[in-house]
C-alpha cells in the first residue's frame, strides 16, 4: 500500500486537540465550515471549486490557508501516517479511515480539555466555550497512535528535525519517508542518536573492509598488538612461528599481559574474509589445556580467537562456547580499534 507522510499540527486550541489526540482523533481548527454536505463536496468530482465557492460566500476571501483545510479532508488518504511536533517533542499516527469527520459527529468518546473536563456542547452538538462561544475546531481524523512523545533531540535526523519547523498547519513530508520511520524505530528500541553511534556505523565496515584487503597477516597481528599497547597492556608478545618449545598444534600469537589487573590474553589471530571455521578454537584450547595443567602464577587466562572476517561457522560457535573461547570477529574489532583511538599508530604499519 502507498503510504503518504505528512506532518500537521494542532497546537491551535490545544487544550482540547491534544486531549481529542489521545482518544485517537486528530483533528484541525476551520469550524465555520463544519456544516452538513461541505465534506462530501469537497471530496466530491468537483471539490476543489466547491471549497474555493464556500469560503467565498463564508469568509468573503480565498485565504492560503485554505490548503491546509484540503490537504486534511480530501489529500490526506488511510494508512498515512501523521507527525504531530509538541514542544521539543512529536508523535506519530497512522489514519484508520480515508474520511474526516465533523467533530460534533464524534459520539464514541467525551471531549474533554486538558483538566479532564467535558467540553459543553449545544443542542446541535457543536463544542463552546464558558461564555456559550463555538470553539474553533471544525473536523477530525480518526487515528491510531504509533509512537507518542517521541523525543526530537534523541531520534529525529537533521532532515526531519528542519522539515518540523515550518509554520503552517500541515505539509506533506513523503520525501522523508526513511527519517520518520527510523526515527520511529530508534524510539520503539530506545536508542537515541548519538554521535559515536553514528560515525561507528559509517566507519566500521571501512576499517573491517581496510584490514581485509590492505593488511596482510603480518599486519594484522602487528595491529592487533598495537591496540593491546594502547589499552594499557604491561606487556604484548608475538612469539615465534616455529618455536620448539610448541606441543603438537598449540598455537598463540599475541600474548597480552596486564600486570595492574592481573590478566593475560591469549589472542590466536585469523587473516581472511568469508566464514571462520573451528580450527583456530581448537588451537587455542589446546593452549588453555596445557596453561590449566601449570602452576597458578595468580593471573586471569583470556583466551580469544580474532578474526577479520565477516562471520564464524556454526561449528566454530558451539566449539568456542564449550572451549570457553572469546569469539571477535572483523565488526567487532574495528569497533575495538575506534574506542582506543588507534588512528595514533603512525608508520608503524
Amino acid at each position: 500500500m502507498e503510504r503518504n507522510y505528512w506532518i500537521h499540527r494542532i497546537s491551535y486550541i490545544a487544550e482540547i486537540a491534544y486531549p481529542l489526540l489521545d482518544n485517537n482523533y486528530l483533528s484541525i481548527g476551520f469550524s465555520d465550515f463544519e456544516k452538513e454536505g461541505f465534506i462530501e463536496k469537497a471530496r466530491g468530482e468537483n471539490g476543489w471549486q466547491d471549497m474555493e465557492q464556500e469560503f467565498s460566500e463564508t469568509w468573503g476571501s480565498l485565504p492560503r490557508t485554505r490548503y491546509q483545510l484540503w490537504n486534511f479532508i480530501v489529500e490526506m488518504k488511510k494508512g498515512d501516517w501523521i507527525i504531530v511536533p509538541t514542544n521539543g517533542a512529536f508523535s506519530v499516527c497512522e489514519l484508520l479511515e480515508d474520511e474526516p469527520i465533523m467533530i460534533k459527529d464524534i459520539k464514541d468518546v467525551e471531549i474533554k480539555n486538558w483538566n479532564g473536563e467535558v467540553v459543553h456542547r449545544d443542542n446541535d452538538g457543536y463544542l463552546r466555550d464558558s461564555n456559550d462561544d463555538y470553539i474553533d475546531l471544525g473536523f477530525a481524523r480518526r487515528v491510531k497512535i504509533i509512537q507518542k512523545d517521541i523525543s526530537r533531540y534523541d531520534y529525529a535526523d537533521t532532515n526531519l528535525t528542519s522539515r518540523m519547523k515550518v509554520r503552517q498547519t500541515n505539509v506533506q513530508i513523503t520525501d522523508l519517508e526513511e527519517s520518520v520511520i527510523k526515527a520511529v524505530e530508534r524510539a520503539h528500541k530506545n536508542k537515541p542518536i548519538r554521535f559515536r553511534n553514528e560515525i561507528s556505523k559509517e566507519i566500521i565496515p571501512i576499517i573491517r573492509s581496510i584490514i581485509q584487503t590492505k593488511l596482510n597477516p603480518d599486519k594484522f597481528e602487528n595491529l592487533i598488538k598495537l591496540y593491546f599497547e594502547r589499552i594499557g597492556a604491561s606487556s604484548v608478545i608475538i612469539p615465534p612461528k616455529n618455536s620448539p618449545k610448541k606441543v603438537d598444534c598449540e598455537d598463540v600469537d599475541i600474548i597480552a599481559t596486564f600486570d595492574l589487573l592481573k590478566t593475560i590474553y591469549y589472542v590466536q589471530v585469523k587473516h581472511h574474509s568469508g566464514e571462520t571455521s573451528s580450527w583456530g578454537v581448537e588451537q587455542i584450547s589446546l593452549l588453555k589445556e596445557l596453561k590449566h595443567d601449570r602452576l597458578d602464577d595468580g593471573y586471569t587466562k583470556v583466551y580469544w580467537l580474532l578474526s577479520s572476517s565477516e562471520q564464524f561457522s556454526e561449528e566454530c560457535i558451539n566449539y568456542a562456547k564449550e572451549a570457553k573461547v572469546q569469539l571477535i570477529d572483523g565488526n567487532a574489532i574495528a569497533s575495538m580499534l575506534l574506542d582506543a583511538g588507534f588512528f595514533g599508530v603512525g608508520d608503524i604499519l
